[in-house]
């Protein structure tokens, strides 16, 4: 279960490539779930690619960042993310 599902955050940031469920997974269920949640995702790994592709063919379009990726950027992309309501 994700913990994100008990309560209503206003955005997820996760990594995409873990154990068990996938970032996108938790995103998907998520965005199932809320909507108004932002979701920002990142990864290092070229796995990622297939996961995604997955995703989008049932019909959930996510943004992937690469890393590394640097905490001024992480900080623009959270402020842009939280920008587009």
């Amino acid at each position: 279960m994700l913990i994100a599902a008990t309560f209503e955050p206003d955005m997820f940031l996760s990594n995409v490539v873990m154990p068990g469920m996938t970032g996108i997974e938790a995103a998907i269920e998520l965005s199932l779930r809320d909507r108004s949640c932002k979701i920002l995702l990142f990864s290092g790994q070229a796995a990622a690619a297939d996961v995604l592709k997955k995703a989008s063919e049932r019909n959930q379009h996510f943004e992937i960042l690469s890393k590394p990726i640097h905490p001024a950027n992480l900080l623009a992309q959270l402020k842009y993310s939280e920008a587009q309501v």
